[in-house]
């Protein structure tokens, strides 16, 4: 995503470059410029951060309604499977146990 940030704040700067008067730049007119580039850097990065929200929404809504209802009984399988294994560690565990101290 930075990547993205920094190629269109490049290009933006080269576009502000060329579109500017080719006379010899002078201190003051180099605070414009900079601003200019912070504000076109602000406004693409809010442009970015926007359609990044709604293709995040758009995801999480696919997985919602499409990929939820198809793995949930895969991760409860899971979880049953893994609750039994721990039951029986845990009982041989505690038949290891009493057999050494009789």
């Amino acid at each position: 995503m930075s990547r993205l940030i920094v190629f269109v704040l490049v290009v933006t700067l080269q576009v502000c470059l060329t579109s500017s008067n080719p006379l010899p730049t002078s201190a003051p007119d180099n605070p414009g410029l900079l601003e200019r580039a912070k504000q076109a850097y602000r406004d693409t990065k809010t442009k970015v951060l926007n359609v990044g929200s709604t293709v995040a929404g758009f995801a999480g809504m696919y997985y919602e309604e499409h990929l939820k209802p198809v793995t949930d009984p895969y991760v409860e399988w899971a979880k049953e499977r893994a609750g039994s294994l721990w039951e029986r560690v845990k009982n041989r565990v505690s038949t290891f146990r009493s057999t050494q101290d009789k």
